[in-house]
């Protein structure tokens, strides 16, 4: 709530600053600050013009820094009227306390889709999957947070030869029914991995392979029945994955649903527009800057990239989106570049909504038992590592019929990977994803785990309402400064869709609810001290929460 000014109207700072350059009253470098040496709450932020700074030099407590040729305005807040209105704010809408701030009020909220996940079935969930899953996750919750309306797609990878193949493999290991049905996603790839093993040796299985998808492609009756009880094995499995995760989709939505009517419209849009070149190899082509892109092959088959434009209109055509978000890993720049491009020239003005949202990759990521391949066994492995740690350590207990070991496990991957700068690669450690101490999930779920378990351990029941002249300590204050912040922190990890931002801001926020344990004793003191510290703790638990919330992760109250 960092720049609660409006609200408090302390002596008409609002009232001025409503006439400031807008962009730099919402700039990302307007913060919050306490200024531990004077013992002060500070707003900072830059100011653009000389008219600004004499309107600035009307307000007590304001100074004009100039560095250069930037200035920047340091006003001092009032903080028997900064305090009770952060915490009686956050303790009155715990779900919304953030989203009429000055720095969040004026984003356009937009109707926006957000593709993520998007596994192809027959091949594992690999770690670039879990990333798309959790970065998309985090994008798609924090939209949500600041009003957006929208709509969650998995978009599963479900046609090609890749299904032949498939085929292929499942009739060389003389796999039944049931046993697909028991452990779909591992033996499907099993027979995949089965399938291209054999074809290195013998070419004609690829050919086989190719007869059985064109038969698919022709609506053979035996073979896409076939496929389609794949696809319900496999879609079944992943969302008890996804449920693990704590990842909901609105819509699931197939390759396959894209066709030849659908790819025929695009063709024929294409050849209207002239667009699209034909190759003497026979291929056809679209130009992309220096680049000749296929969009047909040589035999009539298309690409996934054409498959992609016709799922872009169609979503378009379904939701009449304003934003439209691919969470897909570095590597695919130019695939989104010619996506974008191809819809620019069939005249969709809508693609300037499309925006490839990139990220690294995740390096080291395996089991006790070997590489991992698949998402369940990652997730098992984070299980039981927690469990382990948990019952040895001197602070927490997590019983073997308890889900906190699961809820820490997942809340260990998913930090893991959040706190890190979205377009770097990383490698992952167990052991310091795990640790208590430093910055890990599990060192939040522990903080969030002690406010919750405060009002019982203490007796004590929050106030009513906030009386700033009872938390007047240095470390009440600093909580109170950083609590307000949220706000802040919310735009600033909107405006670049960076979760570390937001990871970064918990870590900081633990640290100053550690500092007010320690200072801030609510057993024992007086009625009235002990229920307005219980009051400060309780806003403080729900900013966390409601930040863990957004990053995906179930806050725990026991462990």
């Amino acid at each position: 709530m960092a720049m609660r000014v409006k609200d408090f109207r302390i002596s008409q700072v609002w009232e001025v600053l409503r006439h400031l350059d807008a962009s730099a009253v919402g700039s990302k470098r307007t913060t919050l600050k306490f200024n531990k040496v004077n013992q002060n709450i500070e707003l900072h932020f830059p100011v653009s013009s000389s008219a600004d700074i004499c309107a600035l030099q009307k307000i007590p407590g304001s100074e004009v820094c100039h560095q250069g040729k930037s200035a920047k305005a340091v006003v001092t807040l009032d903080k028997t009227q900064f305090v009770p209105e952060v915490v009686n704010s956050v303790i009155s809408k715990p779900k919304s306390f953030w989203i009429d701030s000055p720095f969040c009020s004026d984003i356009k909220r937009q109707k926006v889709l957000v593709e993520f996940s998007s596994p192809n079935i027959a091949k594992p969930f690999h770690m670039g999957h879990l990333r798309s899953t959790i970065i998309g996750n985090y994008v798609s919750n924090l939209m949500s947070s600041l009003g957006h309306d929208v709509h969650r797609i998995n978009y599963l990878g479900d046609w090609g030869t890749q299904f032949g193949l498939l085929n292929v493999g499942l009739e060389l290991g003389q796999v039944s029914d049931e046993q697909i049905a028991a452990n779909p996603i591992q033996v499907l790839y099993e027979s995949y991995v089965l399938a291209n093993r054999e074809a290195e040796k013998d070419p004609g299985i690829l050919s086989r392979a190719r007869q059985i998808f064109k038969q698919m492609e022709d609506g053979d009756f035996a073979e896409t029945e076939r496929w389609e009880k794949f696809r319900q094995y496999t879609i079944s499995e992943l969302k008890q994955t996804y449920h693990r995760l704590g990842v909901v989709f609105d819509e699931y939505q197939w390759e396959s649903m894209f066709g030849a009517k659908d790819i025929s419209s695009v063709i024929a849009e294409l050849e209207g527009m002239n667009l699209l070149n034909d190759n003497p190899d026979g291929k056809r082509v679209v130009k992309v800057g220096n680049r000749n892109v296929t969009l047909v092959k040589s035999d009539g088959s298309t690409l996934y990239l054409t498959r992609d434009v016709a799922a872009a209109k169609h979503r378009f055509q379904q939701h009449k989106f304003d934003q439209l978000l691919y969470v897909v890993e570095n590597g695919q720049g130019d695939h989104f570049i010619a996506l974008k491009h191809i819809l620019k020239g069939l005249d969709h003005p809508w693609s300037d909504g499309i925006t490839h949202i990139k990220f690294g990759r995740i390096h080291g990521m395996s089991t006790r038992r070997g590489q991992a391949v698949f998402l369940k066994d990652i997730l098992d492995e984070a299980r039981e590592r927690s469990t382990i740690r948990q019952n040895i350590s001197k602070n927490t207990r997590v019983g073997s019929d308890d889900k906190s070991a699961e809820v820490l496990g997942v809340s260990a991957v998913i930090i893991n990977d959040l706190k890190q700068r979205r377009q770097k690669d990383y490698t992952f450690d167990w052991e310091k994803a795990l640790q208590m101490q430093g910055d890990s999930g599990s060192r939040l779920q522990y903080t969030h785990c002690r406010l919750c378990s405060l009002r019982e351990n203490s007796g004590a029941r929050p106030a009513d309402e906030c009386n700033a002249t009872l938390l007047t300590e240095s470390q009440a204050t600093a909580l109170v400064t950083e609590i307000a912040r949220f706000d802040e922190i919310l735009r600033a990890s909107y405006l670049e869709l960076e979760s570390c931002i937001l990871v970064q801001y918990l870590f900081s926020l633990c640290n100053h609810i550690n500092q007010a344990f320690q200072h801030l004793t609510v057993k024992g003191q007086p009625p009235e001290i002990a229920s307005q510290r219980m009051l400060l703790f309780t806003a403080a638990k729900i900013v966390l929460s409601e930040g863990l919330e957004i990053l995906g992760i179930e806050p725990l109250e026991k462990m």
